[in-house]
């Protein structure tokens, strides 16, 4: 595979239109594109195992294969086929231990440290070094990698699996046009008025309840190429400003405050390079259109107000001690947010701590909803003729499941995200899930604990997240780790805080659990519904990156 450490001057400039054999090898790559003008260009993951993909313009289309390249007029259909292709080899690792930051240093004690423990090992460089108009930006990281699952006798290690790609894939790829039927390894197309590729029935949310397919308009270019199973990957080639412009309407209302939007688009900016080079090493994009990365729909799913914060923001990215900020976010925190550590088996990030997401003690003592002499914590209780109904604070770290049941009734008006006027109705907020006894043995059966007896939150991170649920059955004990496991046994809960209350029957036998909980997604970063409450407040973009990333900082890099 190609070197995975990046520099400015081994970052890929895209070839010119004489020179293509090496693009799909830059795909593969993981590395950042550039264009002749030095913009960032962005290879993002449309869909992948296809046979035939089938595109139009409605200006017509310019199609490319190695030096050949057809004219095809407006509303005439191209139609891409595999004809033949073979796979790539792709090692499944599993990584357990990385540095980041000055631990990097550290690399060889590491792999001493898991020798001297009787583990094969090696080191992986991920990440780059990008140096853009004078400002540095590095998300270099060090993995720790063994091959194959681990031996006996490490249960305390949590090992993350990572697909790493040994032998590029090959395919035979020809594109079908009325006045020829070009053949090569890659097919590049563009609409010749410099509009938008519309693609034909996009797949989409994959392992999801909304899976589908949709017909998708792409600006600038569409790549056609092999991906990992010598299968056809479609591949959106934009501007880094294209791509922030075709993920906000997907990530956030396009009709919230727009300096809420200006902060969602450097934080989807900051998301892409915080994880350049860190992610889909198999895969010949840097980052797919998913959940899974962030959700891309193209032109369809543009708005004005969108590509206005796009605009705003160009080139902007969140600092914090001089890295790129890990601008992780979620839908909903709850009142909450969650270190990146306790969501994700990863180092805790300076950026990504847990914090409320609530307006300073100051503006609180002069709401008339809370008592004027509360000490630092959370706040729940409301002021009626003058009197508080209810203790006024709790403890401000939710690691105990008293703590956690305060919380939960905490009013709205004492957090961000509960003020925000596009949180008012649904379940984001505050929500309840019932499982029967004969459900919750049913979604945990495969941990072989029988009946169901008990479920426990065991631990909980400063948020009130868990880290981890103990189920007790009558045939045995099973632990899940991590918030997000646990929300998939349980049917895709809304978060992973919530405290537990069990029905049972005079015998007292288990008949079901109630779930309480709070927030929706993995509470990790900027919370979405907090950063409009913020911007409903009247806080700038800037203020809302500051709050959310523990006083990040915005710079313009490019």
């Amino acid at each position: 595979m190609l070197s995975l450490m990046a520099t400015a001057a081994a970052a890929a400039v895209l070839p010119a239109s004489t020179a293509r054999a090496s693009v799909v090898d830059d795909l593969y790559g993981n590395r950042l594109l550039f264009n002749a003008q030095g913009r960032p260009l962005v290879p993002l993951g449309m869909m992948q195992g296809q046979k035939r993909v089938v595109m139009r313009a409605s200006g017509g289309l310019v199609v490319e294969v190695g030096d050949v390249s057809v004219n095809v007029a407006a509303d005439v259909e191209v139609v891409v086929e595999r004809v033949v292709g073979t796979a790539g080899v792709v090692r499944e690792l599993q990584v357990i231990e990385t540095l980041e930051g000055a631990d990097r240093s550290q690399r060889k004690t590491a792999l001493i440290k898991w020798q001297k423990r009787g583990l094969s090992v090696r080191a992986l460089d991920v990440g780059g070094v990008y140096a853009v108009k004078g400002t540095v930006v590095d998300n270099r990281a060090v993995l720790v990698v063994c091959d194959g699952p681990l031996p006996a006798g490490f249960d305390d290690v949590r090992p993350v699996p990572l697909e790493w790609l040994d032998t590029l894939p090959s395919a035979t790829i020809k594109a079908t046009a009325p006045s020829a039927s070009p053949v090569g390894g890659m097919i590049r197309v563009r609409a010749k008025d410099g509009g938008s590729v519309l693609v034909h029935k996009v797949e989409h949310s994959t392992g999801y309840a909304v899976h589908g397919f949709e017909d998708r308009l792409l600006r600038e270019e569409v790549l056609i190429v092999p991906d990992r199973n010598g299968m056809l990957a479609v591949v959106n080639l934009v501007d880094e400003n294209v791509m922030v412009a075709g993920v906000l309407p997907s990530e956030m209302f396009a009709s919230a405050p727009i300096e809420a939007l200006k902060a969602q688009a450097v934080t989807a900016r900051g998301e892409l390079f915080a994880k350049i080079n860190r992610r889909h090493f198999a895969d010949p994009f840097l980052v797919c259109t998913e959940q899974h990365c962030q959700v891309y729909r193209g032109q369809t799913a543009e708005s004005p107000r969108t590509n206005d914060a796009a605009r705003a923001t160009s080139g902007e990215l969140a600092f914090l001690d001089g890295h790129v900020v890990d601008s992780v976010y979620s839908a909903c925190c709850g009142g909450h947010t969650e270190p990146a550590d306790i969501v994700w088996d990863k180092p805790a990030r300076a950026e990504l701590v847990g914090r409320a997401d609530a307006p300073a003690l100051a503006e609180l003592a002069r709401s008339s909803w809370i008592s004027h002499d509360v000490a630092d914590g959370f706040f729940v209780g409301a002021v009626v003729a003058g009197k508080i109904t209810q203790t006024p604070a709790v403890a401000p770290v939710l690691s105990t499941d008293a703590a956690v049941r305060a919380f939960l009734q905490q009013p709205r008006e004492a957090a961000w995200c509960g003020r925000s006027s596009f949180n008012q109705k649904g379940s984001a907020w505050r929500w309840e899930r019932r499982f029967t006894s004969a459900e919750l043995t049913t979604a945990f059966a495969d941990l072989n604990v029988g009946i169901v007896q008990h479920v426990i939150v065991d631990g909980r991170g400063p948020g009130g997240r868990l880290r981890a649920l103990r189920i007790e059955g009558s045939a045995g004990t099973a632990r899940i780790l991590r918030e997000l496991p646990v929300r998939k046994k349980l049917g895709n809960l809304r978060s992973g805080l919530f405290v537990v209350d069990e029905e049972r029957d005079a015998a007292g036998v288990l008949v079901a659990v109630v779930l309480h909980g709070a927030g929706f997604g993995h509470g990790s970063g900027m919370c979405q519904q907090g950063a409009i409450g913020m911007a409903e407040a009247g806080a700038s973009y800037k203020d809302i990156l500051a709050h959310a990333y523990n006083g990040a900082v915005v710079k313009k890099v490019f």
